[in-house]
């Protein structure tokens, strides 16, 4: 029989924590009761429901790593995105599209009529189900095709790829961009009080700043024409649907960089959505998960929905709910995941940094770095550094020609090698307990 001691609750649930695990032995002919473990001052946030689904059969060592799982999970739900949040991104979007209403791109580029009015999508980790409270929400600007596309006269203008929709190209981003920001200008010049302007990023974008109405603080809203940010999204956020136990271990896995201060790929690190592929693609290699999606399908999917939302059928992407609890997920299967992960990374028998790719594509899937730089030999010098960067880490993105890992030089990828290597060769209870303690959560 085994009892659950607990002292030291106070408000918030941050207070510290003095937990004994008291074994008895009711079968001996004198009951002898030890305490296996005392963990004091752990800074955990967790519920009396999280405290009550904890694993009363189990004991010793075992019983105390999975405690501290359930609480570093239990404490990671409490900090993804909230639905209060979120709601406010999906106001946001459809602010953004009725202020669009009566916009042409037809006009701006002068061609003839190819497309109904616009329809916005959010994308980011808000919409993959991968966000931390006090994340932002992209937004991306599509136009539905209702006529040929192919028309030699807008070949300069316009990519074919995907014929359900209009792809502006990139050099022409700056000048449609400008347009929407006019007519919202126009209709709504006392809702947004200021925007900012940023051509020169990989996907050109608009920042606007609105004012709140009805007691609410205002916000503001990155608006670009990416297409491969919404279907980047949508395929994570299929991944993490089907498969509650990948997306439990992706959260643990983003706190777990974060905390080592090598997920920033603005500083020349890897990105939070690199980590997500890498750990998609290790539970696929290795099995752990049977989730495989064809990524071209998530095209006809985003047209689907687009049609939809532009008809009033629906609003945009459902909520992702908190992180998945003891009932969903097998906590043990997590627990092992993660660790395989961090020798799959860090091991010397599994991936090799120097020759392999990371790739979850399903079509013309690339297993090797020699294979990649094979198909882009035909590229120039600037073209093969835009795409591939400093070649340390070969992440292939699922839609775009180019490496998520481009920004990492040779000793931040050796930084981030060691990192995984000294977590693989660490007992996962002292990982869990390095984790506890960090403070609360940041966005991600």
């Amino acid at each position: 029989m085994i009892f659950l001691i607990l002292s030291s609750w106070c408000e918030s649930n941050f207070a510290p924590l003095l937990l004994a695990w008291v074994s008895v032995d009711c079968c001996q002919p004198s009951s002898q009761s030890s305490v296996i473990v005392i963990l004091s001052y752990a800074r955990i946030r967790l519920s009396l429901d999280g405290i009550l689904r904890l694993p009363y059969y189990t004991t010793g060592k075992r019983g105390i790593t999975l405690y501290l799982f359930m609480a570093l999970v239990r404490r990671i739900g409490s900090s993804l995105l909230s639905r209060k949040e979120y709601s406010r991104f999906l106001d946001n979007r459809k602010w953004l599209e009725g202020a669009l209403e009566g916009f042409s791109i037809e006009n701006v580029l002068g061609i003839s009529q190819l497309s109904s009015r616009p329809s916005v999508l959010m994308y980011g980790s808000c919409v993959s189900g991968t966000a931390f409270s006090n994340a932002d929400a992209d937004y991306a600007v599509l136009f539905l095709t209702q006529g040929n596309t192919e028309e030699s006269s807008m070949a300069n203008m316009l990519n074919y790829t995907h014929s359900k929709f209009i792809e502006v190209k990139r050099e022409h981003h700056q000048k449609v961009l400008l347009s929407i920001l006019e007519h919202i200008r126009v209709s709504f010049c006392s809702t947004v009080v200021k925007c900012e302007q940023i051509y020169s990023a990989r996907v050109p974008f608009i920042r606007l700043f609105k004012s709140g109405s009805n007691n609410t603080e205002g916000s503001h809203l990155d608006v670009s024409l990416s297409f491969d940010g919404p279907r980047n999204s949508l395929l994570l956020r299929l991944y993490m649907e089907g498969d509650p136990r990948l997306r439990c271990g992706v959260l643990c896995a983003k706190k777990w960089c974060r905390s080592q201060g090598i997920l920033d790929a603005r500083r020349g690190w890897i990105s939070a959505y690199a980590l997500t592929v890498m750990y998609i693609f290790y539970m696929q290699v290795t099995k752990r998960t049977a989730r495989i999606i064809d990524e071209s399908e998530v095209n006809n999917i985003l047209y689907c929905m687009s049609k939809q939302m532009l008809e009033g059928v629906n609003e945009c992407f459902p909520f992702v709910g908190d992180v998945c609890s003891g009932s969903d997920v097998d906590i043990q299967n997590v627990l092992s995941d993660l660790h395989g992960f961090f020798h799959f990374f860090g091991g010397s028998m599994c991936f090799d940094f120097d020759t392999d790719v990371v790739d979850i594509r399903k079509n013309d899937k690339l297993v090797s770095k020699e294979s990649w730089l094979e198909g882009i030999n035909h590229f120039d010098e600037k073209t093969r550094w835009n795409l591939l960067g400093y070649e340390t880490i070969m992440i292939r993105d699922p839609y775009e020609d180019h490496n998520l890992g481009r920004s990492v030089d040779f000793f931040r990828g050796e930084r981030i090698r060691e990192v995984f290597r000294l977590a693989s060769e660490t007992k996962i209870e002292d990982v869990l307990n390095e984790l506890a303690k960090q403070g609360r959560l940041s966005s991600v």
